[in-house]
């Protein structure tokens, strides 16, 4: 079979390989599109690509900063970044955003590649979770890890036998352990390293249980929301090849959006571990995560290039998504998702469904009094943000735009003066989500229906600092496009998967540049977090 190479190509004509035969493809010159230079059509599976089941065991791997210690007032050494940490949340002991600047130090220090040794008591870790999540207002009293023992004698070390992770206790790393001991005291400490050797046990060879995937799906703060996700594990385990999806009909917009999905390794991991058990007892009930699992089950068995049909999906939205009539792929992205997020509610063994943990941001509302200076805070969910283009060239400017100072009318009422009177709104994102997703409104509908086609210019690496009450930066990790009129048109996905960067035009999949990309008009930008901490830190 030939393979044409980038330098192969010319303008209209591509040599699309399609399961045993060669058959020629002239691509559409849509208006205002910029057709990717080419390269090799996807046709095998990379090398060496293994599909596992768990995560590999964390490295303990410090940073230097992190290896100054110091001691706190038990006498006990605790690390330097620990000790800024300290200091940042003594300066909001009193404040109302206690419990948020507590969750953003809270997920830092999670994130952290540090080996998970210290347990906490599943209660206290609950609680302390609800008041991070702003579900409980009262501050959480000292540490109780007494039950870990087989009676409560402060010298009796004995533990109780078969304590079970995520039931019993959850695991943290030295540096979270030692912020949350030190800032609420109690206790006793107890490492993991020492209950696993038995200290005190009549029968040597009672171990307690542990699973090797807690690092991913266990820990504090329901575990998943604040830290199981985050923390770092192999994506390539969960990477899935390239594969396309067969068009015999209008399914673009369905196709564009899915391709973004799947560039998730996250929820990926999740479909092959806790949604193949959910699926697995309750097919017939899960309907939207029965046919997405059907489509990764799919996408794992085949090799990179080749495409697959999909049945139930289709079935399940042709009520709202008529395939005679042209969609949004944007509007199908975000119906998916929370139907996903209805059927993973109250199923899941996580308060949170996975879908929130990946895609859900908390965005602050501040509202500052004109006459007494009293300044109100709200907090509301978000999936992603859209944007309006308003002729502006580039994503920063977009983003400055719907985060600029608001001024409100001598109307406000305020609770603090009860006085009528101006007041000025910001927004600020509070917790950025692990994925952003960015929707700019390329689509007018008043006074006629028109399509906005000036190019966005935006970056591969976002740093969002500007808009955060912490710093975040971001790596883009999808792009829908959408080609031709609102009338008429197609969608496609750019997405990286495996360091490499590829074209998704329905069943067609073809090797394009990191250029390739910049150049696109995009509808829908998805940013993968790469890196968080907090701004106060002085």
């Amino acid at each position: 079979m030939l393979i044409k190479t980038k330098g192969d190509v010319d303008d209209n004509n591509i040599d699309h390989i399609s399961n045993d035969e060669t058959t020629n493809l002239v691509v559409p010159l849509f208006p205002e599109f910029k057709h990717p230079g080419l390269g090799k059509q996807v046709l095998m599976r990379p090398p060496s690509k293994q599909f596992l089941n768990s995560p590999s065991k964390l490295e303990d791997s410090l940073s230097g900063s992190t290896k100054i210690t110091q001691f706190n007032s038990a006498g006990q050494p605790y690390d330097y970044i620990v000790n800024r940490f300290l200091q940042t949340i003594k300066k909001h002991l009193s404040s109302p955003q206690r419990s948020e600047v507590e969750g953003q130090i809270i997920r830092t220090l999670i994130s952290q590649q540090a080996k998970l040794q210290y347990m906490l008591h599943i209660d206290w870790a609950k609680y302390y979770t609800s008041y991070l999540q702003h579900i409980n207002t009262k501050v959480p009293g000292p540490i109780n890890n007494q039950p870990f023992f087989a009676d409560l004698c402060s010298n009796d070390t004995i533990y109780k036998l078969n304590l079970k992770q995520d039931v019993d206790f959850v695991l943290l790393n030295r540096n979270t352990w030692m912020f949350i001991y030190s800032l609420y005291g109690g206790g006793p400490e107890v490492s993991i390293q020492d209950y696993t050797k038995g200290e005190g046990f009549e029968n040597s060879t009672q171990k307690p249980t542990l699973s090797r995937v807690s690092s991913l799906q266990s820990g504090l703060v329901d575990t998943v929301s604040y830290m199981s996700i985050t923390l770092p594990f192999q994506k390539s385990q969960f990477e899935l090849p390239p594969i396309g999806f067969y068009n015999e009909s209008n399914y673009c917009f369905m196709h564009a959006a899915l391709q973004t999905l799947l560039s998730v390794e996250q929820i990926n991991c999740w479909m092959m571990n806790e949604g193949k058990r959910i699926v697995t007892q309750f097919s017939d009930k899960y309907r939207y995560l029965n046919a997405y699992q059907e489509i990764i089950t799919l996408a794992i068995n085949k090799k990179a290039g080749a495409f697959i049909k999909i049945q139930q999906l289709k079935q399940l939205i042709k009520s709202k998504f008529d395939p005679r009539q042209q969609h949004d792929s944007q509007e199908f992205l975000r119906y998916f998702i929370e139907q996903l997020t209805i059927e993973i509610q109250g199923q899941s063994k996580y308060d949170q469904p996975i879908t929130e943990i990946v895609f859900q941001g908390q965005m602050m509302s501040l509202i500052k009094c004109d006459q007494c200076n009293q300044q109100s805070t709200k907090f509301e969910s978000f999936l992603d943000l859209s944007l309006s283009m308003n002729k502006l060239q580039t994503l920063e400017k977009c983003l400055r735009l719907f985060f600029a100072q608001e001024i409100l009318s001598d109307h406000y009422q305020c609770e603090n003066c009860n006085n009528e009177t101006r007041a000025i709104k910001k927004y600020v994102i509070g917790t950025p989500p692990l994925y952003l997703m960015i929707h700019l409104k390329r689509f007018q509908v008043y006074p006629n229906k028109i399509k906005l086609n000036g190019h966005v210019r935006f970056p591969i690496s976002l740093d969002v600092q500007e808009f955060c009450s912490i710093k975040a930066k971001y790596k883009l990790r999808s792009i829908i496009v959408h080609q031709g009129t609102p009338e008429r048109g197609h969608y496609v996905t750019f997405s990286s998967r495996q360091e490499q960067w590829y074209y998704f035009d329905d069943q067609k999949i073809y090797l394009v540049t990191e250029q390739d990309v910049l150049q696109q008009q995009a509808y829908v930008l998805i940013y993968e977090k790469v890196e968080e901490y907090l701004i106060d830190m002085q």
